[in-house]
């Protein structure tokens, strides 16, 4: 195959794995403005990512190119990232979350269902009679 030809078919490729991305995902600000491990987010890419690898694989076996793979690879890569980061940038201090979330803090200190452990233990009633 042409060089000129290889590339072509590389970036439309290239195109059509990012299109699998457009299609299946809302776009990366909406995404960053959801909370931190959205499972609807993280579930339309993985479907968005098989699509496109895919893709890129189908139109790479059949063109015989590494061209095609590497291009296409990378532009799965790359959206993928973009997404995954994206799902985890928390909305209050816009930078990408940890793996366990923290508890929610106002000025009071923690606030939420977290309450001191004082307040957690069971008090039982009692009863006693004046005599």
């Amino acid at each position: 195959m042409k060089p000129d030809t290889e590339v072509s078919i590389a970036l439309a490729t290239s195109v059509m794995a990012y299109g699998a991305y457009q299609m299946a995902l809302p776009s990366t600000a909406d995404i960053r403005s959801l909370e931190p491990n959205n499972r609807d987010i993280q579930s339309s890419e993985r479907i968005a990512a098989w699509t496109a690898a895919g893709l890129v694989s189908l139109v790479a076996l059949v063109t015989k190119s590494p061209a095609v793979f590497s291009l296409g690879g990378l532009v799965v890569i790359g959206a993928s990232w973009t997404t995954r980061h994206a799902d985890q940038v928390s909305n209050v201090t816009k930078r990408a979350a940890s793996v366990v979330p923290l508890p929610a803090a106002g000025p009071e200190g923690v606030v939420g269902d977290e309450v001191a452990a004082s307040q957690q233990m069971p008090t039982t009633p009692v009863y006693g009679v004046a005599v």
